[in-house]
């Protein structure tokens, strides 16, 4: 297929992504460790993540497996799949109402927690692994990560701790034209800096207090410059689909699927890969996952920097993005914004937020002073059933301390006891 038919195709994917819905799509990861010990469980060990995805599946989750081992499970409402490492991830389809988002989660809750509990085990939010080092982590039998782990490894120091290490909230807006597009898009892009320390939930680096902040930027710094980050060209004034379209050919897809096997594909382009074959709807979807920028795009605008964090804090984000980006007045708003923002001055906000935290500079703002003025036009978006989500978001904002420097001050206090309430959230009693 030449390259202008390759761009075309990804296009016409793109657009066919445009809707008038205004839903939030939601994804948590989480890590599952020993009561006694906060050790990471594996994925093959007795009581291990597949036997808890098996009784799982005895309350009427659907199995998916690959290879013989159980590896996902579905519901009307939901996924749960599993990262490198074992990390669980619950991914609820789009909703509209926060509410309706938040009752599906619970629900996974409702079934998920007593089996944990039975075991023995804590599911606990936290941007990374807080005891296991990198080396003790198990990976999963999933075949993509396989031979991912050998692609990522030669490519950043920090690779392997990326895929089993970390766990994030990621966030799915929808998108009705090009232009709406660009416009979420770079306004994602430009406060990715922002979203990223209002919820840094990292105090723990491979078992040692992490000095600096926002710990998954540095991670995905060092896994692959060319995948991660802020895709460049988004500040110029022809960005939209087909650039992203060039972007997405020019990257390498690490691995295919072929007759249900994957297959790595080396040093070799996308670009390269489909003037030979012929790339259908399933190649598609995939080589948009391959690539891991803070903000990507499939037929959505995936958020991707929000470390994993508290329910009510998760709430409070996604009633951020909501009030911001699904409210024309908010959108035009901080689109005149971020347009006084070079790329420049965006990279150097992200560098400095993990020194200076939420008093780094980006454009003429510290980012402190930025977040209580997003904070302020959000809660004008929402509706006024949502407006108190964003009570735990105000909190940090006016304390000027994101969870991980409350949760470092404690560990510095000795209070270690107190450090793991902070991010054990989902501990329930048995009737």
């Amino acid at each position: 297929m030449e390259y202008q038919q390759q761009l075309d195709k990804l296009e016409n994917f793109f657009k066919k992504g445009e809707t008038t819905q205004q839903n939030l799509g939601v994804e948590f990861e989480h890590f599952i460790v020993e009561q006694n010990t906060w050790r990471a469980i594996d994925y093959r060990e007795d009581d291990g993540i597949e036997d808890i995805l098996e009784e799982l599946a005895r309350k009427g989750w659907k199995e998916e497996k690959e290879n013989g081992y159980l590896v996902g499970l579905t519901s009307q409402q939901a996924e749960v799949t599993l990262e490198p490492g074992g990390q669980i991830e619950i991914s609820i389809y789009p909703k509209g109402e926060i509410k309706k988002l938040e009752e599906v989660y619970f629900n996974f809750l409702e079934d998920f927690i007593p089996i944990l509990n039975k075991k023995g085990y804590y599911l606990i939010t936290s941007g990374y692994q807080p005891k296991s080092k990198i080396e003790q982590i198990e990976w999963n039998p999933k075949q993509r990560y396989q031979i991912m782990s050998d692609y990522l490894g030669a490519k950043g120091e920090t690779a392997h701790n990326m895929m089993k290490g970390t766990a994030a909230l990621q966030v799915a807006l929808d998108y009705e034209s090009e232009i709406d597009f660009i416009h979420k898009f770079r306004v994602a892009n430009a406060l990715s800096p922002l979203f990223a320390i209002l919820t840094d939930n990292a105090p723990i680096f491979e078992g040692e207090v992490y000095l600096q902040q926002t710990l998954r930027t540095y991670i995905w710094d060092n896994t692959d410059p060319a995948r991660t980050g802020i895709i460049e060209g988004v500040f110029d004034e022809d960005f939209g689909y087909r650039k992203y379209g060039e972007y997405i050919l020019t990257r390498e897809p690490i691995l295919l699927k072929t007759n249900n096997q994957y297959l790595s594909t080396g040093e070799k382009t996308c670009q390269e890969i489909f003037e030979e074959n012929e790339f259908g709807l399933q190649e598609l979807e995939h080589v948009l996952t391959m690539v891991f920028p803070d903000v990507r795009l499939k037929q959505f605008i995936e958020i991707r920097m929000t470390d994993s964090i508290p329910p009510d804090l998760s709430w409070a984000m996604l009633a951020l993005y909501k009030g911001l980006f699904y409210d024309q007045q908010n959108l035009k708003r901080l689109y005149k914004l971020v347009r006084g923002f070079s790329l420049e001055e965006v990279l150097a906000a992200r560098e400095r937020s993990m020194l200076d935290g939420l008093d780094a500079i980006l454009g003429n703002y510290k980012l402190i002073e930025l977040a209580k003025q997003l904070l302020e036009w959000a809660k004008r978006g929402l509706a006024s059933s949502e407006v108190d989500y964003l009570e735990p978001l105000t909190k940090i904002i006016d304390s000027k301390e994101t969870l991980a420097t409350q949760i470092k001050s404690k560990l510095k206090a000795g209070r270690t006891e107190a450090f793991k309430s902070d991010i054990l959230n989902f501990y329930i009693e048995e009737e």
